[in-house]
Protein backbone atom coordinates (compact mmCIF):
# COMPACT_ATOMS: atom_id res chain seq x y z
CA UNK A 1 0.00 0.00 0.00
CA UNK A 2 2.82 2.36 0.96
CA UNK A 3 4.61 1.55 -2.31
CA UNK A 4 1.47 2.38 -4.31
CA UNK A 5 1.08 5.68 -2.45
CA UNK A 6 4.64 6.79 -3.25
CA UNK A 7 4.21 5.71 -6.87
CA UNK A 8 1.17 7.97 -7.20
CA UNK A 9 3.06 10.90 -5.63
CA UNK A 10 5.96 10.34 -8.03
CA UNK A 11 3.66 10.31 -11.06
CA UNK A 12 1.93 13.49 -9.90
CA UNK A 13 5.29 15.21 -9.43
CA UNK A 14 6.41 14.16 -12.89
CA UNK A 15 3.18 15.49 -14.42
CA UNK A 16 3.60 18.85 -12.68
CA UNK A 17 7.21 19.03 -13.85
CA UNK A 18 6.13 18.23 -17.41
CA UNK A 19 3.39 20.88 -17.33
CA UNK A 20 5.82 23.52 -16.08
CA UNK A 21 8.31 22.75 -18.83
CA UNK A 22 6.10 22.09 -21.82
CA UNK A 23 6.34 24.51 -24.69
CA UNK A 24 3.20 26.53 -25.24
CA UNK A 25 1.77 26.53 -28.75
CA UNK A 26 2.47 29.82 -30.57
CA UNK A 27 -0.27 32.42 -30.37
CA UNK A 28 -1.60 33.44 -33.77
CA UNK A 29 -2.27 37.18 -33.66
CA UNK A 30 -4.14 39.17 -36.27
CA UNK A 31 -2.82 42.68 -36.93
CA UNK A 32 -4.50 45.32 -39.08
CA UNK A 33 -2.67 45.48 -42.40
CA UNK A 34 -1.23 48.61 -44.01
CA UNK A 35 -1.40 50.63 -40.81
CA UNK A 36 2.15 51.96 -40.66
CA UNK A 37 3.99 52.72 -38.42
CA UNK A 38 1.82 50.72 -35.98
CA UNK A 39 2.02 47.56 -38.08
CA UNK A 40 4.72 47.25 -40.75
CA UNK A 41 4.69 43.75 -42.19
CA UNK A 42 5.29 44.68 -45.81
CA UNK A 43 8.51 45.73 -47.55
CA UNK A 44 8.12 49.51 -47.58
CA UNK A 45 11.13 49.83 -45.29
CA UNK A 46 14.69 48.58 -45.58
CA UNK A 47 15.41 47.67 -41.99
CA UNK A 48 18.84 47.85 -40.42
CA UNK A 49 20.65 44.60 -39.67
CA UNK A 50 19.24 43.01 -36.55
CA UNK A 51 15.89 44.78 -36.97
CA UNK A 52 14.46 42.67 -39.78
CA UNK A 53 11.47 41.56 -37.71
CA UNK A 54 10.63 44.90 -36.14
CA UNK A 55 7.15 45.12 -37.58
CA UNK A 56 5.82 48.34 -36.08
CA UNK A 57 4.88 50.02 -32.80
CA UNK A 58 1.83 47.88 -32.11
CA UNK A 59 3.59 44.66 -33.07
CA UNK A 60 6.61 45.44 -30.90
CA UNK A 61 4.48 46.17 -27.83
CA UNK A 62 2.75 42.82 -28.16
CA UNK A 63 5.97 40.99 -29.00
CA UNK A 64 7.71 42.31 -25.89
CA UNK A 65 4.70 41.47 -23.72
CA UNK A 66 4.50 37.90 -25.00
CA UNK A 67 8.23 37.43 -24.39
CA UNK A 68 7.54 38.19 -20.73
CA UNK A 69 4.66 35.69 -20.90
CA UNK A 70 6.96 33.02 -22.44
CA UNK A 71 4.87 32.69 -25.59
CA UNK A 72 5.93 32.66 -29.21
CA UNK A 73 3.68 34.51 -31.64
CA UNK A 74 2.68 34.05 -35.27
CA UNK A 75 1.65 37.42 -36.75
CA UNK A 76 -0.97 37.51 -39.47
CA UNK A 77 -1.81 40.65 -41.46
CA UNK A 78 -5.58 41.09 -41.83
CA UNK A 79 -7.53 44.00 -43.38
CA UNK A 80 -8.68 46.20 -40.47
CA UNK A 81 -12.38 45.83 -41.24
CA UNK A 82 -11.99 42.02 -41.09
CA UNK A 83 -10.19 41.76 -37.74
CA UNK A 84 -13.16 41.01 -35.51
CA UNK A 85 -14.73 38.75 -38.11
CA UNK A 86 -11.49 36.75 -38.30
CA UNK A 87 -11.30 35.87 -34.60
CA UNK A 88 -14.95 34.85 -34.55
CA UNK A 89 -14.88 32.90 -37.80
CA UNK A 90 -11.48 31.19 -37.84
CA UNK A 91 -10.35 28.83 -35.11
CA UNK A 92 -6.70 29.48 -35.96
CA UNK A 93 -6.80 33.13 -34.80
CA UNK A 94 -6.20 33.38 -31.04
CA UNK A 95 -5.87 37.14 -30.64
CA UNK A 96 -6.52 40.31 -32.62
CA UNK A 97 -4.84 43.64 -32.02
CA UNK A 98 -5.65 47.29 -32.55
CA UNK A 99 -9.43 47.07 -32.15
CA UNK A 100 -11.99 49.11 -30.26
CA UNK A 101 -13.75 47.57 -27.30
CA UNK A 102 -17.27 46.17 -27.52
CA UNK A 103 -19.65 44.65 -24.99
CA UNK A 104 -21.65 42.89 -27.68
CA UNK A 105 -19.15 40.14 -28.50
CA UNK A 106 -17.74 37.37 -26.32
CA UNK A 107 -14.11 38.42 -26.47
CA UNK A 108 -11.84 39.34 -23.56
CA UNK A 109 -10.26 42.77 -23.98
CA UNK A 110 -6.91 43.89 -22.64
CA UNK A 111 -6.12 47.21 -21.07
CA UNK A 112 -5.50 49.81 -23.81
CA UNK A 113 -2.29 49.18 -25.74
CA UNK A 114 -2.49 52.47 -27.65
CA UNK A 115 -4.15 55.81 -27.03
CA UNK A 116 -4.19 57.54 -30.38
CA UNK A 117 -4.59 61.28 -30.83
CA UNK A 118 -5.91 62.11 -34.29
CA UNK A 119 -4.97 65.30 -36.10
CA UNK A 120 -6.30 67.19 -39.12
CA UNK A 121 -3.54 68.19 -41.56
CA UNK A 122 -4.00 70.80 -44.27
CA UNK A 123 -1.59 72.41 -46.71
CA UNK A 124 -0.93 76.05 -45.89
CA UNK A 125 -1.94 77.24 -49.36
CA UNK A 126 -5.45 76.04 -48.56
CA UNK A 127 -5.79 78.64 -45.79
CA UNK A 128 -8.16 76.25 -44.08
CA UNK A 129 -8.21 77.79 -40.61
CA UNK A 130 -9.54 74.58 -39.08
CA UNK A 131 -10.04 74.98 -35.34
CA UNK A 132 -12.90 72.56 -34.67
CA UNK A 133 -14.39 69.36 -36.03
CA UNK A 134 -17.34 71.28 -37.44
CA UNK A 135 -14.91 73.33 -39.57
CA UNK A 136 -14.08 70.18 -41.54
CA UNK A 137 -17.46 70.34 -43.24
CA UNK A 138 -16.21 72.91 -45.75
CA UNK A 139 -13.47 70.66 -47.13
CA UNK A 140 -12.87 67.33 -48.80
CA UNK A 141 -11.67 65.02 -46.03
CA UNK A 142 -9.68 61.78 -46.33
CA UNK A 143 -9.10 59.25 -43.56
CA UNK A 144 -8.22 55.66 -42.76
CA UNK A 145 -10.87 52.92 -43.06
CA UNK A 146 -13.16 52.85 -40.03
CA UNK A 147 -12.25 56.34 -38.81
CA UNK A 148 -15.89 57.44 -38.90
CA UNK A 149 -16.60 54.83 -36.20
CA UNK A 150 -13.48 55.12 -34.03
CA UNK A 151 -13.09 58.91 -33.85
CA UNK A 152 -15.43 60.46 -31.30
CA UNK A 153 -16.66 64.01 -30.62
CA UNK A 154 -19.29 64.11 -33.36
CA UNK A 155 -17.02 63.09 -36.24
CA UNK A 156 -19.36 60.24 -37.18
CA UNK A 157 -22.30 62.63 -37.54
CA UNK A 158 -20.47 64.25 -40.42
CA UNK A 159 -18.96 61.18 -42.07
CA UNK A 160 -20.98 58.06 -41.32
CA UNK A 161 -21.18 56.26 -44.71
CA UNK A 162 -24.99 56.06 -44.56
CA UNK A 163 -26.16 58.81 -42.22
CA UNK A 164 -23.34 61.35 -42.32
CA UNK A 165 -24.35 64.88 -43.27
CA UNK A 166 -21.14 65.37 -45.31
CA UNK A 167 -20.41 61.82 -46.47
CA UNK A 168 -20.28 63.09 -50.08
CA UNK A 169 -17.11 65.04 -49.22
CA UNK A 170 -15.40 62.18 -47.45
CA UNK A 171 -13.23 59.23 -48.48
CA UNK A 172 -11.72 56.41 -46.43
CA UNK A 173 -8.74 54.30 -47.50
CA UNK A 174 -7.72 50.73 -46.76
CA UNK A 175 -4.18 51.65 -47.83
CA UNK A 176 -2.36 54.08 -45.55
CA UNK A 177 0.36 54.77 -48.10
CA UNK A 178 -2.17 55.58 -50.82
CA UNK A 179 -4.06 57.95 -48.51
CA UNK A 180 -0.94 59.90 -47.61
CA UNK A 181 0.25 59.89 -51.23
CA UNK A 182 -3.05 61.43 -52.33
CA UNK A 183 -2.66 64.14 -49.71
CA UNK A 184 0.82 65.03 -51.04
CA UNK A 185 -0.21 65.08 -54.70
CA UNK A 186 0.37 68.41 -56.39
CA UNK A 187 -2.83 70.44 -56.30
CA UNK A 188 -4.52 68.30 -53.66
CA UNK A 189 -6.89 70.28 -51.43
CA UNK A 190 -7.86 67.41 -49.17
CA UNK A 191 -7.70 67.64 -45.40
CA UNK A 192 -5.97 64.56 -44.01
CA UNK A 193 -7.17 62.88 -40.81
CA UNK A 194 -4.33 60.82 -39.37
CA UNK A 195 -2.02 60.57 -36.36
CA UNK A 196 1.28 62.35 -35.77
CA UNK A 197 3.14 59.04 -35.91
CA UNK A 198 1.61 58.11 -39.26
CA UNK A 199 1.99 61.58 -40.72
CA UNK A 200 5.69 61.83 -39.83
CA UNK A 201 6.32 58.28 -41.03
CA UNK A 202 4.79 58.78 -44.47
CA UNK A 203 6.18 62.28 -44.92
CA UNK A 204 9.61 60.69 -44.72
CA UNK A 205 8.65 57.56 -46.66
CA UNK A 206 7.16 59.43 -49.64
CA UNK A 207 9.86 62.09 -49.94
CA UNK A 208 11.39 60.26 -52.91
CA UNK A 209 8.16 60.18 -54.94
CA UNK A 210 6.27 63.30 -53.78
CA UNK A 211 7.05 66.84 -52.70
CA UNK A 212 6.58 66.42 -48.96
CA UNK A 213 8.33 69.69 -48.12
CA UNK A 214 5.20 71.78 -48.58
CA UNK A 215 4.27 73.74 -45.48
CA UNK A 216 1.34 72.27 -43.60
CA UNK A 217 -0.77 73.12 -40.58
CA UNK A 218 -1.42 70.43 -38.01
CA UNK A 219 -4.73 71.00 -36.27
CA UNK A 220 -5.30 69.20 -32.97
CA UNK A 221 -9.08 69.42 -33.03
CA UNK A 222 -10.04 66.04 -31.59
CA UNK A 223 -10.32 66.28 -27.80
CA UNK A 224 -10.90 62.58 -27.18
CA UNK A 225 -8.12 60.08 -27.76
CA UNK A 226 -9.03 56.76 -29.37
CA UNK A 227 -8.17 53.75 -27.25
CA UNK A 228 -7.19 50.54 -29.01
CA UNK A 229 -7.16 47.12 -27.39
CA UNK A 230 -6.06 43.53 -27.86
CA UNK A 231 -8.94 41.03 -27.93
CA UNK A 232 -8.50 37.45 -26.72
CA UNK A 233 -10.46 34.23 -26.87
CA UNK A 234 -8.81 33.06 -23.65
CA UNK A 235 -9.45 34.95 -20.40
CA UNK A 236 -6.32 33.68 -18.63
CA UNK A 237 -4.03 34.73 -21.47
CA UNK A 238 -5.68 38.17 -21.38
CA UNK A 239 -4.85 38.39 -17.66
CA UNK A 240 -1.21 37.45 -18.27
CA UNK A 241 -0.98 39.98 -21.10
CA UNK A 242 -2.30 42.83 -18.94
CA UNK A 243 0.31 42.04 -16.30
CA UNK A 244 3.08 41.98 -18.92
CA UNK A 245 1.86 45.25 -20.45
CA UNK A 246 1.99 46.90 -17.03
CA UNK A 247 5.57 45.66 -16.61
CA UNK A 248 6.57 47.11 -20.00
CA UNK A 249 5.28 50.52 -18.98
CA UNK A 250 6.89 50.35 -15.54
CA UNK A 251 10.29 49.37 -16.97
CA UNK A 252 10.21 52.05 -19.70
CA UNK A 253 10.18 49.54 -22.56
CA UNK A 254 6.81 50.81 -23.76
CA UNK A 255 8.04 54.38 -24.32
CA UNK A 256 11.32 53.17 -25.85
CA UNK A 257 9.35 51.31 -28.52
CA UNK A 258 7.86 54.61 -29.71
CA UNK A 259 11.35 56.15 -29.78
CA UNK A 260 12.63 53.23 -31.85
CA UNK A 261 10.15 53.96 -34.65
CA UNK A 262 10.76 57.72 -34.54
CA UNK A 263 12.59 58.64 -37.75
CA UNK A 264 14.37 61.62 -36.22
CA UNK A 265 15.78 59.47 -33.42
CA UNK A 266 16.54 56.40 -35.57
CA UNK A 267 17.05 57.54 -39.18
CA UNK A 268 19.13 54.50 -40.15
CA UNK A 269 16.33 52.11 -39.23
CA UNK A 270 13.81 53.97 -41.40
CA UNK A 271 15.17 53.75 -44.94
CA UNK A 272 12.50 53.77 -47.64
CA UNK A 273 12.44 50.94 -50.15
CA UNK A 274 11.64 53.15 -53.14
CA UNK A 275 11.02 50.33 -55.62
CA UNK A 276 8.48 48.73 -53.30
CA UNK A 277 6.81 52.08 -52.59
CA UNK A 278 6.37 52.75 -56.31
CA UNK A 279 4.99 49.23 -56.80
CA UNK A 280 2.46 49.64 -53.99
CA UNK A 281 1.30 53.01 -55.27
CA UNK A 282 0.70 51.46 -58.69
CA UNK A 283 -1.30 48.57 -57.22
CA UNK A 284 -3.44 50.91 -55.09
CA UNK A 285 -4.71 53.34 -57.74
Amino acid sequence: MKSTFFTILTLLALNVHADNNKEEAPLTIGFGSENQPYTMMDKQMIRAEGHEKHFGIEYSIIKQATILMHYEIKPKAIPPRELKKSIKKFRGIDIISGVTRSRKDKLYYSNPILEIAYIAVSKNNLNAGINSISNLSGFNVIARTGSYATIKDGYGKLYHPKKGSHKHKYKEYDSNIKMHADFWKAGSEAVLITTKESFNHFRMLLAGTHDTNEDVTINEIFPTKTRLYVAFKNKQIRKEFNEALEDLKFEGTYSRIFDHYNHEKNPDFHRPNHNEIIRQLKTNP
